[in-house]
């Protein structure tokens, strides 16, 4: 019964609600975009939403799992820090740095400011309160941070460029690019271990362990996990898929912190700083390899270029990529949307493409379309009307 209850603690994370509540509304800022941009969405579905929900759970499962065969400890106080903090950085947004951001900067208050190691008395008064103020090894940090890092770097892998949902930018003299934006944020539920009495000494409910003459208990961490970035030119799930085999290594040289900071504990926060600076440098090599590329999801004088593909629709069947150029249309050239429109309509059963890659390479698809429906077709291109 105990555990039943601990488990409908989760429903009092307000670090969750806020980011599903934040998740929503980003939903809500891309569909309005997108029905802007091109006349209509090119994800109906509120797919921010759905993977904050499915993954968040799915993946507090694994962390939780982890962190209780490895004895994740942390001390209350911090973890009260970074439950404020993550939900500051939640309001702001999942900008490239932020979540792994709120940890560095969480383990550096609580080891610079911590208010029992300035402030005489309050020691005494914290644990009359039931809260541990020492014997709290800080390789628990750490470990959570690790643990950031390898399910940030698995969702990433997961979900990054499945859902390519461009939005269009002017240039300096007017020409216009597709830009492809990642913007999405995970709130992982993952159960950690908490020295001291203080949980149940106010709720009689609330598990309580004893290991090695010391009490412990069970308390759901709010790990913040996110990333807002827009690839220009390249495809975006090369780019995020790039990403998140670096992030993922990453968390195999937090590992060998790990292991380090166990035998040797002075080396906690130079591990912590360290991890936080190589992931800054991912963050930053990423933008940077994008923009040194030579390739630009532009418009073109000479064909129509493909932006995206709606799912569940005939374009999704046909052989194209996002980046080709639609040179001609049932054997008629096309420059434009309404050109290409008007050559879908010269064939209201059947669609006829040649196309060109990024590459240089021409290749030639077709698939039947509805009846009467050109508009159907699911192919997302350059609009005529202005932006």
């Amino acid at each position: 019964m105990r555990i039943i209850l601990l488990v409908l603690t989760l429903v009092a994370q307000p670090v969750w609600w806020l980011g599903l509540i934040r998740e929503w509304f980003t939903a809500d800022r891309r569909l309005t975009a997108e029905r802007r941009f091109f006349g209509s969405a090119v994800y109906q579905d509120k797919f921010e939403v759905r993977h904050f929900v499915l993954l968040s759970l799915s993946y507090g499962v694994l962390a939780s799992v982890i962190s209780v065969v490895l004895g994740i400890t942390i001390p209350l106080s911090w973890a009260l820090g970074y439950v404020v903090l993550s939900a500051i950085a939640v309001l702001i947004g999942p900008a490239a740095g932020v979540p792994v951001t709120v940890m560095t900067l969480a383990v550096l208050i609580y080891q610079v400011f911590d208010p029992v190691k300035h402030f005489s008395g309050i020691s005494g008064t914290l644990r009359d309160a039931g809260i541990r103020t020492a014997s709290t090894p800080m390789i628990g940090l750490l470990a959570v941070m690790v643990m950031s890092l390898f399910i940030g770097g698995l969702w990433l892998r997961r979900i990054g460029g499945r859902f390519e949902a461009p939005r269009i930018y002017a240039q300096r003299r007017g020409k216009l690019i597709a830009g492809y934006r990642f913007n999405e944020l995970l709130v992982v539920p993952m159960l950690v271990l908490v020295p001291g009495n203080w949980f149940t000494s106010h709720f009689a409910f609330w598990p309580v362990l004893t290991i090695n003459h010391q009490s412990v208990t069970f308390l759901f961490l709010p790990l913040l996990i996110g990333l807002r970035m827009t690839i220009f030119k390249q495809m975006q799930r090369v780019a995020i898929g790039r990403l998140a085999k670096w992030v993922l290594m990453l968390s195999g040289l937090g590992v060998l912190m790990l292991i380090l900071t166990y035998f040797y504990p002075a080396a906690f926060l130079p591990a912590i700083v360290g991890l936080y600076l190589f992931y800054l440098l991912l963050i930053v090599w990423t933008r940077w390899h994008d923009r040194h590329q030579s390739f630009w999801f532009s418009k073109v004088d000479r064909g129509v270029r493909v932006l995206g593909i709606k799912p569940e629709t005939p374009a999704a069947k046909m052989e194209i990529d996002t980046g080709d150029i639609i040179i001609e249309c049932n054997h008629e050239s096309v420059n434009s949307e309404t050109e290409f429109y008007e050559a879908l309509l010269s064939n209201s059963t059947y669609c006829h493409l040649r196309l060109q890659t990024p590459n240089g390479d021409l290749k030639v698809t077709e698939t039947a379309i509805f009846a009467g429906s050109p508009h159907e077709i699911g192919i997302v291109v350059f609009r005529d009307k202005t932006y």
